[in-house]
């Protein structure tokens, strides 16, 4: 098959935090608001099984309760703690992305993994990345700065064409 786009892209602490912050930008107002109302729908669950003296339930609601609020405000902390710590921002690796007509490949110096567009979730661009998501929460990163086969104009028109209304 024929390269049609060809970009090596170092994933950095740096790089990383732009995609945490653009992820924050695009999607933090809808978990902030999913959040709330879940914590208001509990809180009301629990108060009215306290006026009606379930409090078996009442004690169950408020677990629940607790253990959502962790979830929801302490978790997603630990996981960028965690993604952090891998091999691939600790010792900056560097990811070549090569693009065929349809699929595209990503490989370091031990593996490679093939994917074809139409599982890309969505696909942003910002002025020095882009970010090809696979599902809500992961996102491929490329810098616009290090293709090494075509540019970002033309990349862009071609993941238009492949991607139709997944990219934003």
């Amino acid at each position: 098959m024929k390269i049609l786009f060809k970009n090596k892209t170092k994933y950095t602490k740096q790089a990383y935090q732009k995609y945490l912050e653009f992820h924050q930008d695009k999607y933090g107002n809808k978990y902030q608001f999913t959040t709330i109302l879940y914590i208001l729908l509990l809180v009301f669950c629990i108060i009215m099984n306290l006026k009606y003296s379930n409090i078996i339930t009442s004690l169950i609601l408020t677990l629940i309760l607790i253990v959502f609020c962790f979830y929801r405000f302490f978790y997603p902390i630990k996981k960028v703690k965690n993604e952090l710590e891998t091999e691939k921002f600790k010792k900056e690796k560097e990811f070549t992305f090569t693009f065929y007509e349809k699929y595209f490949v990503i490989s370091d110096k031990k593996i490679s993994e093939k994917i074809k567009y139409w599982q890309l979730h969505k696909v942003f661009e910002t002025k020095d990345f882009f970010y090809l998501y696979i599902n809500k929460d992961h996102a491929f990163l490329l810098d616009k700065t290090t293709f090494i086969k075509g540019n970002t104009s033309n990349f862009f028109r071609f993941l238009k064409k492949k991607t139709w209304y997944k990219l934003f």
